[in-house]
């Protein structure tokens, strides 16, 4: 038989195929029609458990799961997960999270010991600077590669908060959710500005601050300080501190990561040193006015070195407050602030998780970097500000910015901190943990010398010698 003919029958073969198939089809009673429709419709309309059967690897559970979530307890940290955790459970709801708060020394000293006997929560809130000493790979389960790739989820996170998290084996082990962007910018009483007349968007060089800090510093009759043009909190001025010795490049200097070995005997360390003590000798910062935290929201000071974060820290507390926040101005001749210890507070899986209660996990940490509901609940209610560990709900906040749609100016407030604050990440390789680092050993330093007790120059020489010898006992 030739070809010809061969086509002829198929050709044939396929008509009469599809009359039969459409005969049956109309043959069919309203009934069957009816039902072949609506399995239609219902396969186009699943549930949320069935829209996402599968994400990158990652099965929602058919049957009920609890999640046990250690989560660090503060007033607005804690009635933010509390209204977040119903918007996730709506969505999954054959995933239930259980919230346990814990406070923050709790969930410090917790962990890796509940770790190590195996009875930790699925999913923990820690700080990536309590890994400077372990491998992650060791002691979490892994987010990558199942739930995201290498590529994907340094989309979703930055880079620069990844490297504490990222085991020996090059996988992620924990999802970097949020920084406080410590010493990223200044806090300001709106309307003190405002009767001041200044407008803070002026505020651009330190030179701004002073001479605003001057118009904004009122005194009692005797003299003394009634009101500080801008105070200082010790432990973000120590970060502040190291932050301006690495702007002017010294960064190097500063230390060698080789031989543990800390330097501030040089110019760059009394530089900065003395551009934050200048404040306290021309007496429009009064280091004496009792804790910043308790001062400044009773306007006991005008301005506030702080991170961003502080303006949901004190929203529910103080209502009335009329805040705002400026970026931190560069140091004087340098074209770039650098960040040089940052902590992002980061969730991470428990490593003994298998099937549903892993893929559990797994969902509830992908909802929260990539639900922009998880970050617009604390900027609406004023709960929290500093910059979200997600680049996915930053662009979506610029877009809106964009279009004058922002959330809330708290949301934009994160969204432009990000922008300067992000890329200039740029951390000390130190072996020494920040509590230890900047609140138990520089921070009591800058209050001698504030306070007057010590000379820069003695302060400077005691910090070489204690971070010389305790970087020295970690290597």
């Amino acid at each position: 038989m030739d070809k010809s003919k061969i086509l002829k029958i198929l050709v044939l073969c396929l008509v009469f195929t599809i009359i039969i198939s459409m005969s049956l089809y109309a043959c069919k009673t309203p009934e069957e029609k009816t039902t072949t429709e609506t399995e239609a419709t219902s396969t186009e309309e699943t549930t949320a458990v069935e829209e996402t059967a599968k994400v990158s690897g990652v099965k929602a559970p058919e049957k009920e799961v609890t999640i046990d979530y250690w989560w660090q307890d503060w007033a607005g940290g804690t009635a933010w997960m509390k209204e977040w955790i119903p918007v996730f459970e709506e969505k999954y709801p054959t995933i239930k999270i259980n919230l346990i708060p814990l406070p923050f020394e709790e969930l410090n000293t917790k962990i890796f010991p509940s770790i190590a006997a195996g009875n930790e929560a699925d999913v923990m809130m820690l700080y990536d600077e309590w890994l400077l000493d372990k491998d992650p790979s060791k002691v979490f389960g892994p987010i990558t590669p199942q739930l995201y790739t290498i590529e994907d989820i340094s989309k979703i996170c930055f880079a620069s908060a990844l490297g504490r998290v990222t085991g020996s084996d090059g996988e992620v082990y924990g999802a970097p959710i949020c920084t406080g962007a410590n010493a990223a910018g200044i806090l300001i009483h709106k309307d003190l500005f405002d009767e001041a007349g200044i407008d803070p968007s002026t505020i651009k060089t330190w030179d701004d601050v002073k001479e605003a800090a001057k118009a904004l510093t009122k005194y009692k009759a005797d003299g003394s300080i009634e009101r500080s043009g801008i105070l200082f909190t010790y432990t973000e001025t120590a970060n502040l501190f190291l932050d301006v010795i690495a702007a002017q490049g010294a960064g190097g200097k500063l230390l060698n990561s080789e031989t543990g070995e800390w330097n501030f005997n040089i110019p760059e360390a009394k530089n900065s040193l003395e551009l934050l003590k200048w404040f306290v000798d021309e007496k429009l910062s009064d280091p004496a006015s009792g804790d910043p935290f308790t001062s400044f929201p009773n306007k006991l000071g005008a301005m506030l070195l702080i991170g961003p974060w502080a303006l949901g820290a004190w929203g529910e507390q103080y209502p009335d407050l009329k805040l705002d926040y400026i970026p931190m101005p560069k140091y004087p001749g340098t074209d770039k602030n650098v960040h040089t210890v940052v902590s992002w507070a980061t969730l991470a899986v428990s490593k003994r998780l298998e099937g549903d209660k892993r893929n559990a996990a797994l969902l509830y940490i992908k909802e929260v970097l990539e639900n922009p509901e998880f970050f617009n609940i604390p900027f609406t209610k004023g709960y929290w500000v500093g910059v979200p560990g997600s680049q996915p709900y930053l662009e979506y906040v610029t877009e809106l910015s964009k279009e004058g749609k922002a959330p809330t100016r708290q949301a934009e407030i994160a969204a432009n901190v990000a922008s300067s604050y992000v890329p200039s990440i740029n951390l000390l390789p130190t072996k020494i943990s920040e509590p230890e680092l900047i609140r138990t050993i520089i921070y009591p330093e800058l209050e001698n010398v504030f306070l007057g007790r010590k000379t820069v120059d003695e302060a400077l020489s005691y910090l070489t010698n204690t971070l010389t010898a305790k970087e020295q006992e970690k290597m």
